[in-house]
């Protein structure tokens, strides 16, 4: 018989927890109580004389398009819908509050107004706001009643109350949008029309508790080993009175032990910092390094009077961002959990022009779509607005990191105190808000600012003197040195941030050695492709091309008489200066134009894909002195011709493909200078690679003129250029127009091909490509179509498309190699038919254009 033995200390232990559980089982519930007040708006049209229903959240052009009252704004010209933004509206509610839902606090909550709004409650005016970046919140106990309750908002033109604030400045503002909290992308930018709404975009509900409310939890990474997690919730809460209480830390799922803790809760709003620990911590990775791995975990609160409960959900990592110097200049890049990460992707802009009409689908359309492109970071650009909760729980999920941008871009901030307070307000609430997302990664000050006041020629344009530049740059340097930065650090410590992006403009020699780098050379400096090998810099955190939207796309916003180059209806949907004039200077140096309107529109997808990639070879392959490609821009907000690589619509373009492709874990590229091949491999990979690397030299016919292997070590997290020995110079160089070259890499430890692709060595311009000769099949499946092409010659970027189809291929833009079969997978949305399935390739319209 064993001798069963329990301490002293574990039997107060054992009590203290069934002491425990019992007072919980004899507490109230929580006396919190939450009233949605969604439904049931209205607008008033003085036109009409007339209220409408209005959409919460929306916004009044959506309003007043569901009822008829204008033209669709996409589909209008912009200047004709002018007055909307230059008009008061009135929105108005009423309302029924239940006995059971008083409490002593009574509070309405309205996460997102846009903007600058008046609100009246029962003929009271309990509260005006000024920014739509926060989230208001107005005591209503004095004003609300049972029965008959009446809200009335009233938003104001924004652009009025900005002009009256640039008129007190007393001198030239680069933009006078800086006066008000609002996103700047409203105002107009070079791929958005100027459509300057208001109303309330975001959720709006009332409050109601009494004695204790917990207001917020933050999970704080204290220390994390293989082996354990220390933890810290750090618990707001808001209570009445003294209380002992006690708090309960545990997961729902049982991947913790519960922690039990007793809690002394004092009058007033506080910060209760509480410890727990996470054994063998499953770590948070990003897409292409291991599993995104999320907790739920729950914090109870409770009294001898109430439970108060708040789940959260969060990863666990280890995140940092080097920005130290070395012998080259300035590092820029990220390291999580231990691991230097190569940062692939793009920057993010709204995904939809009102931000009232973003849903929780479209989010998770566009965030899939960017994690099957490979893509491990989307930067939130600082000219559009702090997306939704559901954008960073997908983004969580799917293990896409965050830069985060404030929002500020392209021009100088006046300060005041009442904007200085404004932007305080604003800067803790969103941090509150997304700390606890493990995506978040960073936090950046402002967009192209500090580049704009010293290479954009501000201060000559607008004749400012040299003390009123003086104090410019002074508000500048308060707001992005001080300001922002002390505001983060009352909230979160672990992130790093930074006052701007980039580091030095593109005209700056440091722009390529010190930290992150916009290269606008190519387009805005109208340089060639070849220029991004030479300006790649450290991190490259914006560069771009545009391309034009699928036909399929253009067919739903362009009128099928205005299918045609610098058509109106086109050209109201470019926004940039010379957009089109771009794409056609570019395209005569690569290819002959094409002279129907929809070989245009493919090449023009095409030549952006194009020079997108000889960016994505010199970032990629410069790694480890470049350590991030985050190219300009991956979604648009609006049907237009943009640098996107996902239309409107969610049609991907060519460059989606490209980027797809380039952004897997081992890449290759070959890059032809001075008639000398070289082939960069690199390795994303925590792991070095046994691998053999085959070469083929091969005629478009499909005929082998030279092959080559190796057999090398791919270093992890570096690019390897293999030398192959058997390969002269000259049989590369005598073959440039009409042979080229593949790439198979295959894992000697595995026997599994890792990578495979061709390339073409020679000038476009002198290609002779063949015509194209292929078959296919179709195979019906439940959900899909199986395309299977099987090519007699090389075929250059050939494109599949239905005919008025509306799904998505899982390869597109793709080469075509001889004897070499390519099974593609169509995912049709509605009744489309096979039959209308139709190709495309630059062999058939180069002939075609030639002859």
């Amino acid at each position: 018989m064993n001798n069963f033995k329990i301490s002293a200390s574990k039997i107060i232990l054992i009590l203290s927890i069934l002491s425990f559980a019992t007072l919980i089982s004899c507490n109230q519930k929580s006396t919190k109580k939450t009233i949605p007040l969604n439904e049931g708006w209205k607008f008033y049209y003085a036109a009409t004389d007339q209220w409408y229903s209005a959409s919460v959240p929306g916004n009044i052009h959506t309003d007043l398009f569901k009822h008829g009252l204008i033209d669709h704004p996409f589909y209008s010209n912009e200047d004709s819908l002018r007055w909307i933004s230059q008009t008061e509206w009135h929105y108005q509610k009423k309302f029924t509050i239940s006995q059971i839902f008083y409490n002593r606090n009574l509070e309405i909550v309205f996460d997102g107004l846009d903007t600058y709004c008046d609100v009246i409650l029962n003929g009271d005016t309990i509260g005006n706001t000024s920014n739509m970046y926060r989230q208001w919140v107005f005591p209503i106990a004095d004003s609300l009643k049972q029965e008959n309750n009446e809200i009335e908002l009233i938003f104001y033109p924004s652009s009025q109350i900005n002009a009256k604030k640039a008129d007190i400045q007393g001198y030239a503002i680069p933009d006078d949008r800086v006066f008000t909290r609002k996103a700047p992308y409203q105002y107009g930018w070079d791929w958005a029309p100027t459509l300057e709404t208001c109303g309330i975009y975001k959720d709006v509900y009332i409050n109601s508790w009494e004695k204790l409310r917990i207001l917020n939890v933050n999970l704080e990474q204290k220390f994390i080993s293989d082996t354990m997690a220390v933890m810290s919730a750090n618990i707001e809460l808001e209570s009445e009175n003294f209380y002992n209480g006690n708090v309960k830390i545990y997961s729902p799922n049982n991947e913790f032990d519960t922690l039990y803790q007793k809690l002394e809760i004092h009058e007033g709003k506080l910060i209760y910092p509480v410890e727990f620990n996470i054994r063998n911590p499953q770590l948070w990775w990003c897409n292409g390094m291991g599993e995104s791995k999320t907790y739920e975990i729950i914090v109870e609160v409770s009294t001898k009077f109430r439970v108060e409960s708040h789940s959260i959900k969060t990863g666990i990592r280890n995140i940092e961002l080097v920005t130290e110097n070395d012998a080259s200049g300035q590092q820029f890049y990220f390291i999580l959990n231990g691991i230097p990460v190569f940062a692939r992707g793009a920057n993010w802009v709204p995904a939809e022009y009102f931000s009232g009409s973003n849903s929780n689908e479209r989010y998770l359309k566009l965030l899939e779509l960017a994690k099957e492109a490979n893509f491990n970071m989307l930067r939130v650009w600082g000219g559009g607005i702090y997306e939704n909760n559901e954008f960073y729980e997908i983004c969580d999920s799917l293990g896409i990191m965050v830069w985060q941008d404030f929002m500020f871009s392209c021009a100088m901030y006046p300060l005041d105190e009442e904007m200085t307070n404004n932007i305080t307000e604003e800067v803790k609430y969103q941090v509150k808000r997304l700390y606890n997302h493990p995506s978040i990664v960073m936090w950046c000050g402002n967009n192209e600012i500090s580049n704009a006041w010293f290479d954009w020629g501000w201060q000559k344009q607008f004749n400012l003197s040299e003390k009123d530049s003086l104090e410019i740059w002074k508000d500048y340097d308060n707001l992005f040195h001080r300001i922002i930065p002390k505001a983060i650090a009352e909230i979160d410590n672990n992130r790093t941030y930074i006052p701007s992006s980039p580091f030095f403009g593109w005209g700056h020699k440091e722009s390529v050695t010190h930290g992150d780098n916009h290269y606008w050379g190519v387009w805005w400096g109208m340089l060639p492709f070849a220029k991004y090998r030479e300006n790649t810099g450290r991190f490259m955190s914006e560069y771009g091309f545009q391309g034009m939207p699928a036909m399929t796309s253009l067919e739903k916003f362009i009128p099928e008489d205005s299918l045609y180059l610098y058509s109106e209806n086109l050209k109201h949907h470019q926004k940039h200066p010379f957009g089109f004039e771009a794409i056609n200077t570019y395209m005569k140096r690569t290819y002959p134009i094409p002279k129907d309107f929809e070989d245009y529109v493919y090449m023009s997808q095409l030549l952006q894909a194009e020079g997108m990639q000889a960016a994505f070879n010199s970032h990629i392959g410069a790694r480890p002195y470049c350590m991030g490609s985050l190219f300009w821009q991956f979604n648009d907000c609006w049907p237009v011709t943009s640098w996107s690589a996902v239309d409107y619509y969610l049609q991907p373009k060519a460059v989606y493909y490209f980027a797809k492709k380039t952004f897997e874990n081992i890449h290759a590229s070959v890059h032809l200078n001075n008639d000398k091949a070289k082939v960069l491999i690199t390795n994303h990979n925590n792991k070095t690679t046994n691998s053999k690397v085959v070469i083929e030299l091969r005629k478009f016919s499909g005929e082998i003129i030279h092959a080559d292997s190796i057999n090398i070590i791919l270093d992890l997290l570096r690019t390897t250029k293999p030398e192959f020995y058997h390969t002269p110079d000259s049989i590369i160089s005598n073959h440039k127009d009409d042979a080229f070259l593949t790439i198979e890499i295959t894992d000697l430890d595995s026997d599994n091909k890792i990578f495979y692709d061709s390339f073409i060595l020679g000038d476009n311009k002198n290609l002779s490509l063949p015509e194209p000769d292929f078959v296919f099949n179709i195979q019906m499946k439940k959900n899909h179509w199986e395309i299977t092409l099987k090519p007699k010659t090389y075929i250059k970027n050939i494109y599949l498309y239905v005919t008025n189809g509306n799904g998505r291929f899982s390869d597109n833009f793709f080469n075509l190699i001889p004897g070499k079969d390519k099974t593609v997978y169509y995912y049709p949305k509605g009744n489309e038919s096979s039959k209308d399935l139709k190709f495309k390739s630059v062999n058939q319209i180069v002939n075609d254009t030639v002859n």
